[in-house]
């Protein structure tokens, strides 16, 4: 059985490191979080992706009243979605809470959920594992 969707069809080029995941559903890999984030009052995240990594530089921006981290704030379905990315469920499961979550308005949920996953992914916000076969 042909998969639904893969990670190769997305065209994905960052994932030459790992020829595994370009063969894989992506509906089966296992989303991860690699940033760290914040839930604001109204339940929207916000991404937290360090600056730098650089000790000295984080001293330079901490004297100039820089914050280290630059903020990237999501809306009310990126928020959902990503906070339930926990390391454990499946895509195909997170589409799934995903749409009992918001009544089913979500049309093409799986095609959708799978490109913001992808650009995540991209950007480097979170990495994918796959499901062990036995």
């Amino acid at each position: 059985m042909a998969p639904l969707f893969s990670i190769k069809s997305l065209k994905m080029s960052k994932i030459k490191k790992d020829k595994s995941l370009k063969s894989a559903n992506a509906l089966e890999l296992v989303p991860e979080k690699l940033q760290a984030f914040e839930v604001t009052d109204s339940g929207l995240v916000t991404i937290l992706v360090p600056r730098t990594r650089s000790r000295f530089m984080l001293r330079i921006m901490k004297r100039l009243n820089r914050s280290p981290n630059i903020t990237i704030e999501l809306d009310e379905i990126g928020s959902k979605l990503w906070l339930l990315i926990d390391g454990k469920l499946t895509t195909q499961e997170v589409c799934t809470k995903l749409q009992q979550g918001l009544d089913n308005k979500l049309e093409q949920a799986p095609e959708r959920v799978v490109k913001y996953l992808s650009g995540l992914y991209y950007n480097k916000h979170i990495t994918f594992k796959r499901i062990e076969e036995q």
